[in-house]
Parts: structure tokens; C-alpha cells; sequence
């Protein structure tokens, strides 16, 4: 249960970051291209032999895996890997139904599980090599093997469709594999070990995709917690922390991404309008009061200084400047805090 239930995360997460799908649509571009190239290498082989029908298949291919080309070189990943899938499901199927080329066409096939993960995804790749390994049994094992018996040998009929199986599955667990660790890498490089926050490389990141748009600004750091750690230890620092980034998740996701960003800071970057930041912040704030550490309650108590900022109060600064508000509003919030708690600063 272990297995599939790694499995069905892998497919079912999409944990890659901006880069990895930049590097995505490089590969889409770059495999399509040579893909179309090889194509049009079999077009020039098939027009010197007069092979007309699979010319014109093969000039399909190239023009078809040049569009998918272009469309990644635009950024546009969906509509690339789309065309390419549908286009390969449509031309393969011909090549196997009609043994073209005394039957080479039909190892075209072998392309989907070889070049699919890699160019299509996951997904969409495991989806087109299970349609082809169901295809090629009901096509060579089923009575309709009567419709190409005389374009393939019989040992071709009996052992492709496993050839291409173990094509299938061996890329497959292979690609798997891969994914897997990768999510995992991706997890572990962008996610603080102790609360599961996004952490500060992933903030950075997330700040610039974000800096030509509105959204708004969070900053909050813990009060008190070195006098919480040099007095009950690490582990009631931790569980503070720990606490802090809970709460901040209950009361900003989905509309918010929240990140530490340091020992006892963490930030929320957040797409929602003033009137309802504000309405989360007040729900955080209450939140805070009911919490009971189980080191002492009293000595634990559990407060964040907090500094917001809406990007378009300031359309004229830049994100550094941003950043600073922000921060200098938390960091008032935080002397005032101190100022009427009568707890001592450390």
C-alpha cells in the first residue's frame, strides 16, 4: 500500500518550482524540434521510395511537432504537449494499423514511452503509453490481427506488444523513480524543516513573481521567544514556533502564502483585498490568545508583532522598499507591544 500510495503522490503533485518549468518547456521545445527533425528525415526517405502515404504521415509529424515547438518556445507548455500527444496518438495508431514501411512504421510507438515523460509529463505521458499498450494487444492478440496479418511476420505479431510492455514499464518505473526523488529535493529546498512553511528562498522567489502585482505584505516575528529559550529551553521555543506557523496557516490559506523566513520570523504574501487581510489578521490575533504551551501558559504566552503593507499604497516604490515598510511597521508594532506589556526586551 506503501508503493502506490508514493505512486499516486507522484502523479498527483506538482511540486516543480519556476525553474523546473522553464526547464520543462526547454525540453518540450528542444524534443519536439528534434523529433521534427527526425521526421522530416524519414519524409525525404519515404518520398525517394515512393512510399507517398507515409511521406505525407511523416510531413504530419514535422509540422505538427513544430507547432508543439513553437508553442513551447511562447511559454505555452498545455497547448504544446496537447498537440503533440493527440497528434502521436492519431499518427501512431495509422503506422500499426497499416504496417506501412514493411512494418518499421509501427516502432514510431516505442517514441511514447522513451520521450514521454520527459516532453508530455507524467501524466499525459503514462495515459498515451497505456492507450498504446491496450492497442497493440487488442490489434495483434484479438481477431482483429486480421486486418494487418499480412503486413507483419507472426513473430512480430506475438512479440512486439511485449517488447513494447517492457519499454513501457521499465521507462516507467524510471521515470517514477526520478519524479519522486525530485519532488522530494523540491520539498526539502523550499520548505522549513520544523513548522512545513515555505521557507525563505521560497519567499524570495514567490516576492518577484509577485512584484509587478497587487497583492499584500505580511511580516510578523515572534515576541519573547530568546527569553522563552534561555528560560524553559529550545523545545518550548520550538513548540512556540511551531504554534505560530499553525495558526498563521489556519488564518491566511488558501488566499495567502505563508513562509518563515528566519528564527522567529514569517511573512504571508497575500492576494486578498484589505477588508478581508484585515478581517484574517484580527481572526489570527484572536487565535493567539487561546493557545496553552505545554511548558508553562503563562510564561509562553504566545503574541506576534505584525506589519502590513498593500502593494498599492505604494505604487511608486519598488519591492525593496516594499519590504522596508513592512517591516518597519512590525517592528513599531513590536516596541509598542513591549512598551505596554511591561515584559523586558531581549
Amino acid at each position: 500500500m506503501a508503493k502506490w500510495s508514493t505512486i499516486k503522490k507522484v502523479f498527483s503533485e506538482d511540486q516543480r518550482t519556476d525553474a523546473d518549468k522553464e526547464l520543462q518547456l526547454r525540453m518540450l521545445f528542444l524534443g519536439s524540434s528534434f523529433l521534427a527533425a527526425i521526421a522530416a528525415i524519414f519524409t525525404a526517405m519515404n518520398i525517394a521510395k515512393g512510399w507517398w502515404l507515409m511521406a505525407a504521415s511523416t510531413t504530419l509529424l514535422v509540422a505538427s511537432l513544430l507547432v508543439a515547438a513553437i508553442l513551447a518556445k511562447r511559454k505555452n507548455a498545455l497547448a504544446s504537449s496537447t498537440i503533440a500527444a493527440v497528434v502521436a496518438g492519431v499518427v501512431f495508431s495509422f503506422y500499426a494499423l497499416s504496417g506501412e514501411n514493411e512494418g518499421f512504421a509501427c516502432l514510431w510507438i516505442l517514441m511514447v514511452p522513451v520521450f514521454g515523460p520527459s516532453l508530455l509529463g507524467m501524466r499525459v505521458s503514462f495515459v498515451l503509453s497505456l492507450y498504446f499498450q491496450v492497442f497493440l494487444m487488442a490489434l495483434f492478440y484479438t481477431p482483429l490481427n486480421q486486418i494487418v496479418g499480412d503486413s507483419y511476420t507472426a513473430t512480430f505479431l506475438a512479440r512486439f506488444p511485449v517488447l513494447y510492455f517492457a519499454t513501457f514499464g521499465g521507462v516507467a518505473s524510471l521515470a517514477v523513480q526520478k519524479q519522486y526523488y525530485l519532488n522530494k529535493a523540491v520539498r526539502q529546498a523550499y520548505h522549513d524543516g520544523l513548522t512545513d512553511l515555505y521557507n525563505r528562498a521560497y519567499y524570495v522567489q514567490a516576492l518577484e513573481k509577485h512584484a509587478e502585482n497587487d497583492f499584500s505584505l505580511a511580516v510578523f516575528d515572534l515576541n519573547r521567544l530568546k527569553y522563552v529559550n534561555d528560560t524553559f529551553g529550545h523545545l518550548a521555543g520550538d513548540e512556540m514556533i511551531c504554534a505560530a506557523a499553525d495558526l498563521l496557516r489556519d488564518a491566511f490559506e488558501p488566499d495567502g502564502m505563508v513562509a518563515r523566513i528566519g528564527g522567529d520570523e514569517f511573512a504571508v504574501i497575500s492576494s486578498a483585498d484589505a477588508e478581508r487581510l484585515s478581517d484574517q489578521l484580527a481572526r489570527f490575533a484572536e487565535s493567539t490568545c487561546g493557545w496553552k504551551g505545554s511548558f508553562s501558559e503563562e510564561a509562553c504566552l504566545l503574541t506576534l508583532s505584525a506589519g502590513w503593507v498593500a502593494r498599492g499604497e505604494f505604487p511608486e516604490y519598488d519591492l525593496e522598499k516594499v519590504l522596508r515598510e513592512a517591516d518597519q511597521r512590525m517592528y513599531r508594532d513590536k516596541a509598542d507591544w513591549y512598551k505596554n506589556s511591561g515584559f523586558e526586551r531581549r
